[in-house]
């Protein structure tokens, strides 16, 4: 007679402390007429199982999944065995020498029998973990004798409607009549989904007695996870195979009994997707149609209008659309080249639609930033609480208290979007989106009356100091950092061709927050005392102005009555600032000093990335986003008065090597803030956002 071949196929993720036990356990198993092939699949443990395995137990094959999907592996695993039965197996267990013996016993019984489940105890007590599946009500499942004491109930052979994979024999024959595991599932209730579909091909379920195996209950994964899943897979095993029945299931679903709204609108739109791809035409109408009268019961109003929009793009039937918000765009400001800049890698992918309170255009946008957002188009929404005062910019600051959130008219326009991004960190506009990001450039405002910012699924910071602030004055946690994308470089520059100049580039702001009189202050100071060394150099102050611009008045009277070369040039044309960065030595940048004000220090320092990117040596005040930038003494210099201002320009205008060196260090710290970068990693975020948004639901490896 020839042997039995029997192949086991086990599934790992940090689960190396129970393997030297099951693997030892499986040594005396009783292999009378049988020969075993185990397979060992790991969904990339950290803990070291892989090496151990392939050292310890060389004759096990290892496949390596590429993804925390126990369904995936199970795939894989079956794939690379070979053999008349293949059985499943939890490792955080050991078996009795029976354990294969006992289930090919059951299987003799009859060749319709297509699984077989062992009997499974706790391994820490006598009580009995699993005999087979039952369900309890509607579409939850329990093991059945669970935490009961043995008793001759389960003493004999037996059929079971489901059995749980945690131990169960398949005949290689129904493996391949049913095909494989739905990877949808993820892990828990994949068995329950195998089992119908078992079932539906004609095949039968049992249990066997004397296969026994001692299972450490939840040694391998968190009682939470077993939770979410088993409620999240229960919507997906209902809409598979009893859709009718969908809808009535949601009031019994432990998501909803919760409160837990999200979860349970998520887990509903995955299943009905998963139902659009495999029921027939009337039946997704008719239950489409009855989920349109009974979400609003469960979700509400506004969830549910979401829902079916959201579904289209579930469905691959739209693109998503995306909301843009920027209530300050009508200005050509930092922010908003950021938010832009987003905006011309987002067109690629969605259509997107800028939102504004004021007249301004695209092609201004083109104008100011050169950037291209042609692919989008635009809306202009006006605010009537500040129509009404006549205020040029909405400032929430002015709404205190008011009965309605006057921002409401944003929130209701962002139901139109899939992906809704609130562009200039107004923190009260409620986001009803399916997704949403909130850029933070800074938390200028303290949480107040209808502040909206914690309801965001994304609070996106531009920089470690931004999001040092986000936390201590709003108590929230970023959950991404993306550096402002800076693209000054210049073919042209070089670190050897350099003039004796430093640059300054910032607005002329009306409040001097940018300190170019103190940089006045601080050069003709460094040219009376070091005449010598300051010969031929030349202070350049560039930045925007507005008309009548008081501030630009006293910068220029400061720099007429200094004894020294100092040039202004405010509103210069792009290709002027270009030519500067080429033409300077030196880069300064005084912004924050002697501030108390965390908002009046600079939050990032984009003209400081650009100067780097022109080979200039930055010298910059010590503080806010500058310290994520400069390495001070390798790539630049921070000061932290105007006196160390001055004795670290002296350094580097003194030792033309020195100056050399720290020209080329600044270029290559440059291109950790450019425009490569802030793609690659905003492309990131999007694929994140786009996995929540399509329910993409993976595990991660870590």
């Amino acid at each position: 007679m020839s042997e039995v071949r029997v192949a086991l196929v086990t599934v790992t993720y940090n689960a190396l402390e129970f393997l030297p036990d099951f693997f030892a356990s499986l040594q005396q198993l009783d292999l009378d007429g049988l020969s075993l092939d185990v397979c060992l699949v790991d969904n990339g443990s950290q803990d070291g199982t892989v090496d151990w395995v392939r050292q310890q137990q060389p004759s096990v094959t290892v496949v390596e999944n590429d993804e925390n999907n126990y369904a995936r592996a199970l795939n894989l695993g079956i794939a690379r065995t070979e053999g008349d039965y293949v059985l499943i197996s939890n490792n955080d267990a050991t078996v009795d020498s029976a354990w294969l013996q006992g289930m090919l016993e059951v299987f003799a019984r009859d060749e319709a029998i297509g699984a077989v489940q062992s009997k499974i105890f706790f391994a820490d007590n006598d009580l009995i973990n699993s005999v087979g599946v039952e369900e309890i009500e509607q579409y939850y499942f329990k093991d059945i004798g669970f935490e009961e004491e043995d008793s001759p109930r389960y003493a004999l052979p037996a059929q079971r409607e489901y059995v749980t994979g945690g131990s169960v024999m398949f005949r290689r024959r129904c493996l391949e009549d049913v095909g494989p595991w739905d990877e949808e599932f993820i892990m828990f209730m994949e068995d329950v989904d195998y089992s119908v579909r078992c079932r539906k091909h004609g095949w039968q379920l049992w249990y066997a007695p004397i296969s026994v195996l001692y299972h450490r209950y939840h040694g391998s994964s968190s009682q939470a996870l077993c939770e979410y899943f088993c409620t999240r897979n229960r919507f997906l095993l209902v809409a598979k195979h009893f859709p009718r029945e969908l809808a009535a299931c949601i009031p019994g679903s432990h998501f909803f009994k919760k409160g837990e709204y999200d979860l349970l609108y998520r887990s509903l739109l995955h299943s009905v997707r998963v139902m659009c791809g495999c029921q027939d035409t009337q039946t997704v109408i008719d239950v489409l149609r009855e989920l349109r009268k009974t979400l609003p019961r469960y979700l509400g109003e506004v969830a549910a209008c979401s829902f079916f929009s959201h579904l289209e793009v579930v469905l691959g039937l739209r693109r998503p659309r995306v909301g843009i918000y920027d209530h300050a765009g009508h200005f050509a400001g930092g922010g908003q080249r950021y938010v832009a800049e987003m905006a011309a890698i987002m067109q690629e992918r969605y259509d997107v639609t800028y939102i504004f309170n004021n007249d301004v255009t695209l092609e201004d946008y083109r104008e100011w930033f050169d950037l291209d957002l042609s692919a989008s188009s635009m809306k202009i929404i006006r605010i009537p609480f500040f129509d009404k005062k006549e205020r040029f910019t909405a400032d929430e600051g002015m709404v205190l208290g008011e009965k309605y959130n006057v921002f409401d008219i944003i929130a209701r326009e962002s139901l139109n979007y899939d992906i809704f991004v609130n562009a200039n960190m107004l923190g009260k506009v409620n986001p009803l989106s399916p997704a949403s990001i909130f850029v933070c450039h800074f938390p200028d405002q303290e949480k107040s009356h209808y502040f909206q910012v914690d309801k965001y699924d994304y609070l996106m910071i531009n920089g470690d100091y931004t999001g040092g602030w986000v936390r201590k004055r709003w108590g929230l946690e970023p959950t991404h950092k993306l550096y402002p994308p800076v693209n000054m470089y210049n073919a042209a520059s070089s670190a050897d061709d350099k003039e004796n100049i430093i640059l300054s580039v910032s607005r002329f702001e009306i409040s001097g927050s940018k300190k170019q009189v103190e940089l006045i202050e601080a050069f003709s100071a460094l040219c009376r005392q070091h005449p010598e060394q300051t010969r031929g150099w030349k202070l350049v102050l560039v930045g925007g102005s507005t008309p009548g611009n008081t501030y630009l008045d006293i910068v220029q009277e400061a720099a007429q009555k200094a004894a020294c070369d100092i040039e202004i040039r405010p509103n210069a044309a792009v290709s002027e600032v270009r030519d500067y960065y080429r033409r300077a030595a030196l880069f300064w940048h005084a912004c924050g000093l002697k501030e108390s004000k965390p908002h009046l220090v600079e939050h990032f320092g984009m003209t400081t990335v650009e100067s780097m990117q022109n080979y200039c040596v930055p010298i910059v005040i010590d503080g806010g986003g500058q310290r994520e930038i400069v390495e001070h003494g390798e790539s630049g210099f921070r000061f932290s008065s105007l006196e160390e201002l001055q004795a670290h320009s002296l350094s580097v205008m003194a030792d033309p090597k020195r100056r050399l060196e720290m020209a080329r260090n600044a270029y290559i710290r440059s291109h950790e803030f450019n425009n490569e970068v802030f793609r690659g990693k905003l492309e990131q975020l999007l694929d994140e956002v786009e996995n929540e948004l399509l329910g993409r639901d993976v595990l991660p490896r870590g």
